[in-house]
């Protein structure tokens, strides 16, 4: 139930308020994707909703329905796919929010990515917000407090969700993974997610890890031909790819400082050497257009596989 929640315990705290029935106004859970927002929520409503023994393990009607995602009472709003959330999945919600609960003694309503409601669709939500009914709980999700529009903002209590623990986050790996080295970098690629790390785990991101290695020493050897086939190579995973590679290059300005603080610990020694063959100001630079280049394309959608090879052969041409 809640108390399996671990390190987030100012979510954990406000939940509880809910789990004891003095939660009434809406609450907007904000922090990055795989640190427990959802699971909290999840967690919650479940020791909420429980006739049973209120602990781990339950197995109450009202668990099991809701453990295989058909609880009546429990709605939840995503986003599908690249769209954002319109007016007419709001409306539903909301006429939603006027039933009585059919088996809990509250319904309770998540919508997961409130940041990518329209503005005709947060608009309409507005007075349920202001005034839920008295039997419904609603709550809001968001990796990014700012991305959410400010008249959602303001109707809301807020919980802030942190990043999680290095060594948690590796305790989770170890169930899937045997090899500590790899732990330890899908650990520090995560930047903080439980969820990320294992994703990263699961796709194998090390193995493109080590192609924008290749394709950084071909741009540092200049070596034009394999840094434009090694890029044609990886085109589909070229968003993932320049996070990688930011990732690489806050590698190569830790390791003059503080070598063993860096993520990608399994190529310490290439990080090192790659290292050497540019000034201070080279890297830092690099860094600053890869950086910018990556939230360029979350508003622009530029070509990205031809901005990516210019910034490259710039840096060392």
């Amino acid at each position: 139930m809640l108390a399996s929640i671990q390190h987030q315990m100012e979510g954990t705290k406000f939940l509880r308020q809910f789990v004891e029935g003095k939660l009434i106004s809406p609450v907007l859970l904000v922090g990055p994707e795989g640190v427990g927002r959802r699971s909290s929520i999840l967690q919650a409503v479940q020791e909420s909703f429980c006739i049973g023994t209120k602990q781990e393990g339950c197995l109450c009607n009202s668990c099991f329905v809701l453990l295989q995602g058909s609880h009546p009472d429990l709605i939840i709003l995503r986003p599908e796919g690249d769209s954002d959330i319109g007016i007419d999945a709001i409306r539903e919600l909301i006429a939603q929010t006027t039933s009585y609960p059919s088996k809990a003694k509250q319904r309770v309503f998540l919508i997961d990515g409130v940041d990518r409601l329209t503005v005709p669709a947060a608009n309409a939500f507005l007075k349920t917000l202001e005034e839920p009914p008295l039997r419904s709980r609603i709550f809001l999700i968001a990796e990014t407090y700012d991305e959410v529009l400010p008249t959602i903002r303001s109707r809301c209590g807020r919980i802030n969700y942190n990043h999680l623990p290095e060594k948690f986050i590796a305790s989770m790996l170890l169930q899937y993974e045997s090899d500590p080295a790899k732990v330890l970098v899908y650990s520090r690629m995560s930047e903080g997610s439980v969820g990320r790390a294992i994703q990263y785990w699961g796709s194998g991101r090390i193995k493109l890890r080590d192609q924008v290695l290749k394709i950084l020493q071909s741009a540092l050897d200049r070596d034009l031909p394999s840094l434009f086939a090694s890029v044609g190579d990886i085109e589909k995973d070229l968003v993932v790819a320049l996070k990688l590679l930011e990732q690489v290059l806050h590698d190569v300005l830790m390791a003059r400082v503080y070598p063993v603080g860096i993520i990608n610990v399994d190529r310490t020694e290439d990080i090192l050497s790659i290292g050497k063959r540019g000034s201070l100001k080279v890297w830092v630079n690099l860094a600053s257009r890869v950086h910018g280049l990556e939230s360029q394309y979350r508003t622009t959608k530029l070509n990205l596989p031809f901005q990516f090879k210019t910034i490259l052969t710039e840096s060392f041409g």
